[in-house]
């Protein structure tokens, strides 16, 4: 199996172009969790105060990944992948939310986001990591049989949880990341943050409007590395990129991406390179980007209330009219 892989680090597909005006960066502080790299850059706002009030925004971060990680053993989440198939599980307030949360969006893109996947994406994650290729046809074919966010039940008047499927897996992934941007950005704002920009992973959620003049975030081009091919204007907003370029590998040849498609149980080849989605919801935004990547141009009659971009394979822009979006000549 040796040297039939080719591994590539994860690639942001955003990056933050300015920062706020001329005004000094009192505090920025970088962590990793949730899986992922977590910065967190505030402005306007004495050194002291600004840390006190990142680390109150780091910590909602971590309280979220002690009950959405999927794969730390003593998580909230974990627990309820192990369990929820023998009866009823008992839950928190805040998974609840997220389940009943992801639920809709699963249903409302009719699969092509999907929280109960989480079988697959380990199949896929435990071949890769432990250099044993890829799956076969036969184990994504029983994978998917245990997959399917049909399969889950929520009690809201038990407020629990059961799994109809005895192989069921739930992963949040982006999603949980997304839900705790919008959580540390709340934190932020109570305790008097003007101006901030978070950024979990390439998801970028911003405060403020970089005293009137926005933020200016770049998108990065799906085909050429290091390369900008397009640039947004945000206003307190949230931004999130799916593409095929940002975690992938090569194996024989054939490249192979990290977003599945619940339909084949292989990534996804709906013709998208690179999916984004503008509004105020970094949750919102890491669902729906991730369904219009493995939608397409599908999907887009369900994204009237957010602005897209949607660009595929031909490098062919698809997006909405109120999006403030700069091309480079």
């Amino acid at each position: 199996m040796k040297n039939k892989f080719l591994f590539y680090a994860a690639v942001f597909a955003l990056l933050l172009l300015s920062g706020c005006g001329g005004t000094q960066v009192y505090a920025e502080r970088t962590v990793f969790a949730l899986g992922t790299d977590v910065s967190v850059r505030v402005y306007d706002m004495r050194e002291k105060e600004a840390n006190l009030v990142i680390e109150k925004a780091l910590a909602r971060l971590y309280e979220i990944e002690a009950t959405a990680s999927a794969k730390m053993s003593e998580s909230e989440l974990y627990y309820v992948n192990q369990n929820a198939y023998e009866g009823d599980v008992f839950i928190s307030d805040e998974l609840f939310f997220l389940l009943k949360e992801g639920l809709f969006y699963s249903e409302l893109t009719g699969g092509a986001f999907d929280i109960a996947l989480g079988g697959v994406i380990e199949l896929w994650e435990a071949g890769i990591e432990r250099g044993q290729g890829i799956p076969s046809d036969d184990e994504i074919a029983a994978a998917l049989e245990n997959s399917g966010f049909e399969y889950l039940v929520l009690n809201e008047n038990e407020q629990t949880v059961r799994f109809l499927k005895s192989g069921l897996k739930i992963n949040l992934g982006a999603f949980a990341k997304g839900y705790a941007a919008d959580e540390m950005k709340r934190v932020l704002l109570q305790n008097g943050t003007k101006n901030a920009v978070l950024n979990l992973g390439g998801d970028i959620i911003t405060i403020g409007d970089k005293d009137g003049g926005g933020w200016l975030i770049g998108l990065a081009d799906p085909l050429e590395a290091g390369e900008i091919c397009a640039k947004l204007r945000i206003f307190d907003q949230a931004v999130v990129t799916s593409g095929n370029y940002e975690r992938y590998f090569i194996y024989e040849n054939k490249r192979y991406h990290h977003i599945i498609d619940r339909k084949t149980g292989y990534p996804s080849e709906s013709g998208a390179i690179s999916a984004t989605i503008i509004t105020e919801s970094a949750m919102t935004a890491d669902a729906l980007s991730t369904a219009l990547f493995v939608g397409g141009g599908d999907l887009i009659e369900i994204l009237s209330d957010v602005g897209y971009i949607l660009i595929e394979e031909d490098m062919r822009f698809t997006f909405s009219e109120d999006i403030n979006i700069e091309f480079d000549s």
